[in-house]
């Protein structure tokens, strides 16, 4: 019985036992299952390392070793029943993802990997399933039977999870190859932000919401200002990410009520007829930190229509966390984002460039 692990620096190592088929994950070497290995199952044992960092929940932590990475996700069938199969493994020019994480983090595998295909003159494929199709119009090609359609595949991963890695953007011809990271730098998909931005545009009936909302915002900002009434205001986003981030052992920072207050004064100063649209998962800290007759709460509603609510802004507050980096770059305005957004020395920062530079826009104005 063949035995793989996976190296990864995280809370659980997976035994996988190969009896079926694998995705192969290398960031720098190769490592392939035999067909005599692919044609049986799998079975997947979970051991706990002591004390090891993990991303919080919904994440996965990749790593920067050499080592190979063998994974699957669960047992396919030894006969696919989409026969694109064939299609897929004679022309050899495919880029698949497997995207990790919640909203934002998926966002950017999405992103970031159709940035690498198109530059690399590669089609992208997901599966059918993927969560991004429910909330906007994609130009990708979905694939039924998805597992079993790419097993035996060569992965790649990226050396850092926040910063650019050049090499991802050079991948030899001749093999399908596939992405389990989470890529997040807009250096991946910079020289098709347009087309990303443009696939990024929610689904009208989320939007309707979203814009439901911000008309409400107004009305009420107009009863609070009476002498402003016949004005639309500045609408600035604001996006304060706590939760699961504000105790966690891998590094992540939070954002400070000082960090809150030398924002809005930058805009409030700037714009004078300013409304604050605030979506946060930790509201009732940030009703204490974030106060105002120019501020708008805004509670109750599903993770896709906030963050449509914060597209819909002419700018930016963000604090940490790529839900909170994406409000910003769909915006399309101004965005005023939180500059330490990991603990020095942590493990999180290790994953991010030196000076942030491959993760925040160069126009974006960092204040702590």
């Amino acid at each position: 019985m063949f035995m793989a692990y996976q190296w990864r620096s995280e809370l659980r190592v997976f035994h996988i036992y190969i009896n079926g088929s694998s995705l192969t994950f290398t960031p720098h070497l190769l490592a392939m299952l035999s067909e005599d290995q692919i044609s049986k199952r799998v079975t997947i044992v979970s051991t706990r390392l002591p004390a090891s960092p993990v991303f919080p929940t919904g994440n996965i932590h990749t790593t920067t070793s050499t080592q190979p990475v063998l994974t699957t996700s669960w047992p396919v069938q030894a006969v696919c029943k989409n026969h694109f199969r064939e299609e897929y493994r004679k022309k050899q020019n495919y880029l698949c993802s497997r995207p990790l994480g919640r909203l934002g983090n998926v966002m950017f595998v999405y992103a970031s990997s159709y940035g690498i295909a198109t530059y690399n003159n590669r089609t992208l494929i997901m599966d059918t399933g993927f969560m991004l199709t429910n909330y906007f119009n994609l130009n990708v090609q979905l694939v039924d039977d998805f597992e079993c359609v790419i097993k035996g595949t060569k992965g790649l991963d990226a050396r850092h999870d926040c910063a650019f890695d050049e090499s991802l953007m050079h991948i030899a011809k001749g093999e399908n190859v596939c992405f389990q990271s989470y890529l997040q730098s807009y250096k991946y998909f910079e020289h098709v932000q347009d087309s990303i931005k443009k696939q990024f545009t929610f689904k009208k009936d989320i939007n309707d919401k979203a814009v439901d909302i911000i008309n409400g915002a107004i009305n009420t900002f107009h009863k609070r200002n009476a002498t402003v009434k016949d004005t639309r205001p500045v609408l600035v986003g604001v996006h304060v990410r706590r939760g699961d981030m504000v105790k966690n052992s891998f590094g992540y920072a939070v954002a400070t009520p000082e960090y809150l207050g030398n924002a809005s004064k930058y805009y409030r100063d700037k714009y004078p007829n300013t409304l604050f649209i605030v979506c946060s998962n930790g509201m009732t800290w940030t009703k204490k930190h974030f106060v105002g007759d120019d501020v708008f709460y805004v509670e109750g509603n599903t993770f896709d229509v906030d963050l449509a609510v914060l597209v819909n802004c002419d700018h930016s507050l963000t604090t940490v966390g790529s839900f909170s980096w994406w409000a910003g770059f769909l915006a399309g305005g101004e965005v005023v984002y939180y500059q330490w957004p990991a603990v020095e020395k942590s493990g999180l920062r290790r994953h991010f460039s030196a000076d942030y530079t491959d993760f925040f826009p160069p126009r974006w104005i960092g204040m702590k």
